[in-house]
């Protein structure tokens, strides 16, 4: 079921957990909702350290921008511990990794609950195994789920496939998320981060496709990449053109009772006019 998660999410930027001055330089970045990170970006020996770090930031920082957590997998003693050690009350929402199955999403929120969260928490749940894929439709419905993320790298490592051969296999797991999301009413879901850092040109192909295939955004390792996927992930000033003109075209038609209609040699029905209608809601909150 989805939740609102304070609006929608086009850039999602991790930061480690160990790191306070980066994490107070992320929240300048422009990321829609920046990630302090308490799970991949930390050594074990070093959790406490971020925990208690990610806490003291937050007590300065939580009024100037969206900030989510994210914790250890859900099947881990680590989450709940990681969970206890947060001011939950100063966060806009919690990443959980590694998500198999829609339990590990209730799981969370019960951990939640239990150290004395006064209410449920968004969630962003990332897929990033073939389980996870295969569940996705169901993890989609799970309580207070916010949007689905997929885990392009762990996913090929568990399939024993190049991640960037867009294999079959890779392919239908990104359609399957889309389509899960679309069907659960979430927002649209993350893409995978681009790893090389320095190549703009590459991410920004990245992010273009990742639009075309029904993503909303991108999770992302640096704050260089914020501007460009923000740029790729709202509508052009063209696209915007469109809309508006599909949607009073449309009223005008309707004024006049007619359903579909032809504007400049195009048929317009009713889902066309959703079209539009969605590009001037993602232009007016970009």
């Amino acid at each position: 079921m989805s939740v609102d998660a304070g609006g929608r999410i086009r850039s999602a930027l991790f930061t480690p957990g160990t790191d306070a001055e980066r994490m107070r330089k992320a929240l300048a970045s422009g990321a829609d909702i920046c990630i302090f990170d308490l799970e991949d970006s930390v050594a074990p020996e070093r959790l406490n350290a971020a925990r208690d770090t990610i806490a003291r930031t937050l007590a300065d920082v939580a009024h100037r921008g969206r900030i989510w957590v994210r914790v250890h997998p859900a099947s881990t003693p680590e989450m709940r511990d990681d969970l206890a050690s947060l001011p939950l009350a100063r966060l806009g929402g919690i990443v959980l990794p590694k998500v198999a199955h829609e339990d590990e999403i209730d799981n969370c929120q019960d951990a939640i609950a239990a150290t004395g969260g006064s209410r449920p928490l968004p969630v962003m749940a990332i897929v990033e195994s073939a389980r996870g894929v295969l569940n996705c439709q169901t993890i989609a419905l799970a309580r207070d789920l916010a949007v689905l993320a997929l885990g392009r790298f762990d996913l090929a490592a568990d399939l024993g496939v190049d991640p960037d051969d867009g294999t079959p296999a890779l392919a239908a797991a990104r359609a399957m998320i889309v389509l899960a999301s679309g069907a659960a009413g979430l927002f649209q879901p993350l893409d995978s981060p681009w790893l090389k850092i320095a190549d703009l040109d590459g991410l920004r192909e990245a992010a273009e496709a990742g639009r075309r295939e029904g993503f909303g955004g991108m999770l992302l390792i640096h704050p260089s990449h914020v501007e460009a996927v923000n740029q790729a992930f709202s509508p052009s000033a063209d696209q915007v053109t469109w809309a508006h003109n599909i949607v009073t075209s449309a009223r005008d038609a309707a004024a006049a009772g007619r359903g579909a209609y032809a504007q400049n040699g195009q048929m317009v029905d009713e889902a066309i006019v959703r079209r539009a209608r969605a590009i001037l809601r993602d232009a007016e909150a970009g």
